[in-house]
């Protein structure tokens, strides 16, 4: 990496945990990983340096004149919040990276499945090509898709697709490491149909989604989280629109607007007895349905498993 960008990125990264001066930015800048060459930073560098970086993030750079203090100031208008926080872990782990005497004491997830595909993805989105691939669903038979793509989204460790059907005028979402046989059809540019045009946005798509799954109206489920778990729901919400609405030393109660799709379900499931869906009824109802539909699949394998 270039060294006036990683140490844009640098300076963005620690700014955001704490306001510093000049001469606290370059003694940090001195002992800083990313700094692999150990160059001083000069005065005139970090001037020119501060404005790059707040032309790349979006931000300002101010520094309090009765303190000397810099500090990173996001307008209020600022949409890239999610997008920046990615740049900065993925330059955290790029810095991470070249530590190579370290590697051994770091522990990681595998990469997500079919990230290959991303350039082409992307590139098929910023040209407006169309692309042409087979997919494999795991609940119907293969077939071959041609979809315009719109925009790409990560969730759980899993790239997907999102775009219109080309010629059937409905949207598709698609795991990428379901697609074979992907190719561009370039020359022909295609846009995205005047009806999905306002809907297929990323700000938009899944608004009041959990996951990837867009089905159902929007409604407010209430549920009770029990002590310890309340704790970690509190600090990584279940949903953005996550509320706390009670609160008592054995558990927490909180409110969330989402569609209530089948991975929403899953999701609240993972708590196992830590967590209680309280209301509305209806909902209520489904997640007992499936528990009791668990438990029945835990019997009736127990059963054979003896029968054998």
């Amino acid at each position: 990496m270039i060294f006036k960008y990683k140490f844009c990125l640098w300076l963005i990264d620690t700014l955001s945990s704490q306001p510093l001066t000049l001469p606290e930015i370059q003694k940090k800048w001195m002992n800083a990983s990313a700094n692999e060459d150990g160059e001083p930073l000069a005065v005139r560098s970090f001037g020119r340096y501060r404005r790059l970086a707040e032309s790349l993030m979006y931000v300002d750079i101010d520094c309090d004149k009765s303190t000397n203090l810099y500090r990173v100031i996001r307008p209020e208008s600022f949409k890239n919040r999610d997008l920046q926080e990615w740049l900065l872990s993925a330059f955290r782990i790029s810095c991470l990276a070249e530590r190579v005497n370290q590697h051994e004491e770091v522990m990681i997830e595998p990469a997500p499945p079919a990230a290959g595909l991303l350039q082409e993805v992307m590139d098929a989105i910023d040209k407006e090509y169309p692309l042409r691939f087979v997919y494999k669903s795991h609940y119907q038979e293969e077939k071959s898709i041609e979809l315009i793509p719109a925009f790409v989204r990560l969730f759980k460790q899993r790239w997907y697709l999102i775009g219109e059907v080309k010629g059937k005028g409905h949207p598709m979402t698609c795991a990428l490491e379901r697609m074979k046989q992907v190719e561009t059809l370039e020359g022909k540019k295609i846009k995205i149909s005047p009806k999905l045009r306002k809907t297929l946005k990323p700000e938009t798509y899944f608004e009041h989604c959990f996951g990837i799954i867009r089905q159902f109206e929007p409604i407010t489920i209430r549920f009770r989280a029990f002590w310890p778990q309340d704790a970690y729901i509190k600090d990584v919400p279940l949903h953005s629109s996550q509320v706390e609405v009670a609160h008592t030393e054995d558990y927490t109660d909180f409110e969330i607007f989402v569609r209530p799709t089948y991975d929403l379900k899953q999701e609240l499931l993972w708590h196992r007895d830590k967590l209680a869906v309280l209301s509305p009824e209806s909902f209520r109802q489904d997640m007992i349905s499936v528990l009791r539909a668990t438990l029945g699949g835990y019997e009736t394998g127990v059963g054979h498993a003896i029968d054998e």
